[in-house]
């Protein structure tokens, strides 16, 4: 109903029976006193028994841990064993996985002087095989036995002798003329000269026409430079070496070998190889005077 009109300057009159609209204002005091309220009853209400009861077994299975952690049982002891043992044997298997491929990655003229060289080493084998079947039919017929015997013996003798330096030698071989300008050439790479001339089948070997190689032989470094049986050795270093020619020469030129160590950029000296048909070797070693070995007499 439309409310009726009032005179000018009269004031408003207000209508008992009409309800009156709430303050905005107190309305939002309100509801953020509502929501305290609630805050408050929320903290204040008690947790979860289930939460409760979690906790305890969480520090319970924590202690439990470290408890088989300190002092493992046996089966545990057994089983890191075990897992030990595995994993050392992938490492060996892993390294000689790697060890492999250094054949793998080598150049195919690298292969072929290494093959020359076992095959070298063979024919060698072969013929030593074949002296020591003769000489055994020869000793197993019966017939002047004892001559063979000697003359077996005598050859052996001289063998023997040759090995150890006792006795001069001569024989086709290789020459190797080091220069060493920086003098890095120390006992370790001589070390590994005397040992790839032997595998490459040497019979004999002699440094500076003064030292002859033999079985007690030692490489090391004293105030003048390189010593070898306790002489200095200096640049240039020859070493002669009685064998097949041809295998020794590819043994030091093999890559990776001497040659490749010498004129590296680490020592950065220069090698040279000679195949020769006669090499002699003068120098002998003393012979050594055993102190508590003695020959057994034959039976």
């Amino acid at each position: 109903m439309p409310e009726p009109s009032r005179p000018p300057g009269e004031p408003r009159r207000v209508d008992p029976s009409r309800p009156r609209r709430p303050d905005p204002m107190l309305r939002r005091a309100r509801r953020r006193r509502e929501r305290a309220v609630a805050d408050q009853e929320v903290d204040a209400a008690p947790q979860d028994p289930d939460e409760e009861r979690d906790a305890p077994a969480g520090r319970g299975r924590a202690a439990a841990l470290l408890a088989a952690f300190l002092r493992p049982s046996r089966h545990q002891v057994v089983l890191g064993l075990v897992l030990g043992l595995v994993a050392m044997g992938m490492v060996v298997q892993l390294r000689s996985q790697s060890a492999d491929d250094t054949y793998a990655t080598a150049r195919r003229a690298d292969l072929i002087q290494l093959l020359d060289g076992l095959s070298a080493e063979s024919r060698r084998l072969e013929d030593e095989l074949a002296t020591l079947e003769q000489t055994r039919r020869e000793l197993e017929t019966g017939a002047d036995s004892q001559r063979v015997a000697r003359e077996q013996a005598g050859e052996r003798l001289e063998e023997l002798s040759i090995l150890a330096g006792t006795t001069p030698a001569e024989g086709p071989g290789v020459r190797l003329r080091i220069v060493d300008p920086l003098d890095q050439v120390d006992a370790q790479v001589m070390l590994n000269a005397v040992e790839e001339l032997r595998d490459a089948g040497a019979e004999v070997i002699e440094i500076d026409d003064s030292v002859r190689v033999g079985t007690s032989t030692w490489f090391g470094t004293g105030p003048d430079g390189l010593l070898v049986d306790g002489q200095p050795v200096a640049s240039p270093i020859v070493i002669e070496a009685i064998g097949d020619p041809h295998a020794l020469e590819e043994a030091v030129r093999f890559r990776g070998g001497l040659v490749s160590e010498i004129t590296g950029p680490q020592v950065q000296g220069q090698v040279e190889v000679v195949q020769l048909g006669l090499v002699e070797v003068d120098s002998v070693r003393a012979p050594t005077a055993f102190q508590h070995a003695e020959p057994v007499p034959p039976r």
